[in-house]
C-alpha cells in the first residue's frame, strides 16, 4: 500500500507540474517548457543533496548511472522532438506503452516477475492511457497506431517510451546500490544540469525569459522536486512495472485539471479511458504480486 500511495503522489506532482506550466508558460516553446522545471529544480535538489547521508561508494552504483543516463537523455530529446514536429494526438499515445516495455526490462535486469493479475492491470492502464490520447475527431481507435508508420514523430515518441522503459529499471538498480533520496538528488542534479546546458547552448531556449518568471518557475521546480523524491522512494519498494503503471494515473489527474481550470472539452469521452486506468490500478493494488 505504501508504494501505491507514493505512486499516486508522484502522479499528482507530475500532473500538477504540467498544469502549472500550461497555465503560466504556455506562450513559450516546447523546449523552454521542458527546461523550466529542469532549471528551477536544481537548487532544491542541490540543497537536499548537501544534507543527506552519503552511502558507501559502490562501483555498481556508478555503473547503473552510466547505463541510466544515455537512455534518459535520448528519451528526453526524442520526446521533445516528437512533440515539436508532430501533433500531440499522434505522439502522446505512444508514451502509454512505457509500462509495457518496463514489464520486459524489469524481468530481464531486475528479475522482477509479475503474476497474471498484475500483467492484466498494467495492460488495462496502457489501453486506458492510449484511449485518453486518441484524436476525438477521428473515432477510429486504431488510427493513431496506423499513423506510426506514416508519421516520423509517432515513431520517435515510441522510441522515447522504449528508452524510458530501460531508464526506469536502471534507475532502480542505482537506488539498490545507494539510497532512494541520494540517488534521486545526485542523478537529477547531473541530468537536469546537463539538459539545461545543452538546451541553452543549442539556442532553443531564451533563459532570460525563464529568469524573469522566477517566482512562477520556482514553484514548477518544487513540483518536479516532489515528483523525483516520491518516485525514487516508491520505486525502491515496489516492482518497477507496477509503480510506473500506477504513476500513469497522472493522466486522470490532468483531466480533472483540464476540466476545472482550462474548460477543455471531450472530458466525458476521455472518461472511458480513465475507467480502464482506474480498474487497472485497482487490479494491481488488490491482486498484483
Amino acid at each position: 500500500m505504501n508504494w501505491f500511495i507514493l505512486s499516486i503522489t508522484t502522479a499528482f506532482f507530475s500532473a500538477s507540474l504540467s498544469a502549472w506550466l500550461k497555465k503560466h508558460f504556455s506562450d513559450l516553446s516546447h523546449f523552454e517548457l521542458a527546461c523550466c522545471p529542469l532549471f528551477f529544480s536544481i537548487l532544491p535538489l542541490f540543497i537536499t543533496y548537501l544534507f543527506i547521508p552519503k552511502p558507501e561508494f559502490q562501483l555498481e552504483y556508478w555503473y547503473s548511472l552510466a547505463q541510466l543516463l544515455p537512455f534518459q537523455v535520448v528519451g528526453f530529446f526524442c520526446q521533445m522532438i516528437a512533440i515539436h514536429i508532430s501533433p500531440l494526438s499522434l505522439t502522446m499515445p505512444f508514451l502509454a506503452f512505457t509500462p509495457a516495455f518496463v514489464m520486459i526490462t524489469g524481468a530481464v535486469f531486475l528479475n522482477e516477475s509479475l503474476n497474471l493479475w498484475g500483467i492484466a492491470g498494467i495492460m488495462a492502464i496502457v489501453v486506458g492511457a492510449y484511449v485518453l490520447h486518441i484524436d476525438m475527431k477521428d473515432r477510429r481507435i486504431f488510427t493513431t497506431i496506423s499513423s506510426m508508420f506514416k508519421n516520423f514523430g509517432s515513431m520517435i515518441m515510441l522510441i522515447a517510451a522504449f528508452c524510458y522503459g530501460f531508464g526506469a529499471v536502471f534507475g532502480k538498480k542505482a537506488i539498490l546500490f545507494s539510497s532512494p533520496v541520494y540517488m534521486g538528488m545526485h542523478f537529477f542534479i547531473l541530468f537536469n544540469g546537463l539538459m539545461t546546458i545543452i538546451l541553452i547552448c543549442s539556442g532553443n531556449i531564451r533563459i532570460n525569459l525563464l529568469l524573469k518568471r522566477y517566482p512562477l518557475g520556482i514553484i514548477a521546480g518544487f513540483a518536479m522536486y516532489g515528483e523525483i523524491l516520491s518516485h525514487c522512494l516508491g520505486v525502491s519498494i515496489a516492482k518497477v512495472a507496477y509503480f510506473v503503471s500506477v504513476k500513469r494515473m497522472n493522466i486522470i489527474i490532468s483531466i480533472v485539471y483540464a476540466g476545472l481550470f482550462f474548460k477543455e472539452e471531450n472530458l466525458f469521452v476521455r472518461g472511458i479511458g480513465a475507467v480502464f486506468m482506474v480498474m487497472g490500478a485497482m487490479v494491481i493494488l488488490l491482486f498484483g504480486n
